[in-house]
């Protein structure tokens, strides 16, 4: 799968990430870790409830950030939301809702490299 470097802000806090980008996936996912990273407090965020597939009993909150990628044109500063997850077993997604609402992905498989822009 495509792995892409993003630097994640909110607030004053910024972070760097690596993460799938899953063409699969329903929605952005962020590892416990992380959200603490950028300064979220899990109790201030809103319940989405639990994740799917093998991670049904995470349970998920809402969390907003920006995301910037020097490398790719007009992606500074991307609002992008999150299930951030109560666990640090989950990757850092990049799923539907709403990274590939933002972001158009072209993936070129047999060659293991993928485009990506925004636009």
């Amino acid at each position: 799968m495509p792995r892409l470097s993003l630097e994640l802000s909110s607030g004053s806090r910024t972070v760097q990430v690596n993460g799938v980008i899953d063409t699969g996936a329903p929605i952005n996912v962020l590892p416990y870790a992380v959200g603490l990273a950028l300064g979220a407090v899990w109790e201030a965020q809103a319940p989405l409830g639990t994740l799917a597939g093998a991670l049904a009993d995470v349970e998920s909150r809402a969390l907003a950030a920006t995301a910037s990628q020097r490398l790719v044109a007009e992606a500074s500063n991307v609002p992008l939301w999150f299930a951030w997850a109560e666990s640090d077993s989950v990757p850092v997604l990049f799923g539907h809702a709403n990274f590939l609402m933002e972001f158009n992905v072209c993936v070129y498989g047999s060659q293991k490299v993928f485009e990506i822009w925004r636009g």
